[in-house]
């Protein structure tokens, strides 16, 4: 089975963190089905390193061809125009990612199916690919691309016409599946093929990290992980702080908010409590859980979040705000808790009954075995091999 993966959500030389859960799905696909052979199309925008435009100089350094865990993956470049690319934008990819797709073809690898993630733009441009090569797609949604890019009426029309055009699509949460049969009823059913988790790699012994300050044996320590953006609610963690003794927050992550976080930290007197570590190493992160009594995830909307899966396999109880997948994952009280509400009050009050408890880190762990890549990586090579077969038949 020769599975080509599309997708701009990949992790490379510099942004290694960059996508990283569909990474994770590809290593665990290959590592459990051996003959399952990938190949990564991950293109890149293309911006020259001269212009000073913050945010974009970066991909200039991406190099053009990788191997990565044995994978090898293609950075092709495509234009992107900011501010006015949402429309054009899948174009210019389906150059970049159509030209590089038939360079590998032409090599010996002979594309079997084609596996894409996000469905704006990437998963409209497979389906694209698709149609012009003749091999069958699935596209598997992962939250923003379907529950805030329809907002543009052009991009919401063709996620629609993919979405239909497609030969299957996915979800990372049954929430999710909801959201795309709501978007285009007339499409195939997706199915939910939600994200796993690396129990070998996320443990409650991973080595702890040097932490920014010293721990009383009575303080408490908390994480919030995420990008640096409004929709994460950092700052509605950090505010919660105020209404809590003796605790103290870590926020790993790097964005557009930093500077204003900051802000709050000094204006809430909370300078010493609170730390930012920027992004770290994905080899840093199972420590970070590990050592932390709760994470707090106070997102407005989600996917699938991975961060309640990694901290769970650590031991670590979480609170979440019931969006998106989190309700799926938080389904006892005994490892965690769903917020009500999305209030700094309510993740006070939630912390305040978490860190009580006195909640078995074994317990949470055993919880999160249900949750291993196992079940997900069958249920996704199947579907790929029915893809196959099915292509294979009408072919005759």
């Amino acid at each position: 089975m020769n599975i080509l993966v599309l997708t701009t959500l990949y992790p490379n030389n510099v942004q290694y963190r960059h996508g990283i859960f569909i990474e994770n799905r590809v290593k665990e696909l290959v590592k459990r089905y051996p003959d399952a052979k990938v190949k990564v199309v991950a293109p890149v925008p293309y911006f020259p390193s001269w212009l000073p435009i913050d945010g974009y100089k970066q991909y200039s350094d991406v190099v053009q061809q990788e191997v990565r865990s044995n994978i090898d993956v293609f950075h092709p470049k495509y234009w992107v125009i900011p501010k006015v690319g949402m429309n054009i934008t899948p174009y210019f990819l389906y150059q970049a990612a159509l030209s590089t797709i038939k360079d590998i073809q032409a090599s010996g690898f002979v594309v079997d199916v084609i596996d894409s993630h996000y469905f704006y733009p990437d998963g409209v441009v497979a389906s694209w690919i698709g149609k012009n090569l003749n091999i069958p797609v699935m596209v598997t949604a992962r939250g923003s691309d379907i529950n805030i890019i329809p907002e543009n009426k052009i991009a919401r029309k063709r996620i629609v016409k993919a979405l239909i055009d497609v030969q299957a699509s996915a979800a990372v949460s049954q929430a999710l599946a909801n959201e795309m049969v709501k978007l285009a009823p007339f499409a195939k059913t997706p199915i939910v093929l939600r994200n796993g988790v690396d129990l070998d790699f996320f443990h409650p012994d991973a080595t702890k990290p040097n932490l920014p300050f010293d721990l009383q044996a009575d303080d408490k320590l908390i994480l919030s992980v995420g990008n640096l953006v409004e929709l994460k609610g950092h700052h509605l963690v950090i505010e919660a702080l105020t209404l809590l003794d003796k605790v103290k927050l870590i926020i790993i992550g790097e964005g557009e908010q930093k500077p204003s976080l900051q802000k709050l930290v000094e204006d809430l007197s909370l300078t010493g409590r609170v730390y930012f570590t920027g992004n770290i190493r994905q080899a840093e992160l199972p420590g970070y859980y590990a050592t932390a009594d709760a994470l707090v995830l106070a997102s407005s909307r989600e996917g699938m979040p991975n961060v309640l899966l990694e901290s769970l396999a650590c031991g670590t109880p979480v609170i979440a705000t019931n969006v998106g997948g989190s309700s799926e994952v938080i389904t006892q009280n005994d490892i965690g808790q769903l917020l009500h509400e999305r209030s700094a009050q309510c993740i006070a009050q939630a912390l305040t009954a978490v860190l009580a408890a006195g909640i078995s880190s074994e317990k949470v762990r055993l919880f999160s075995q249900r949750l291993s890549w196992e079940e997900v990586t069958k249920k996704q090579y199947t579907y790929l091999n029915q893809l196959i077969t099915r292509k294979a038949k009408d072919s005759k």
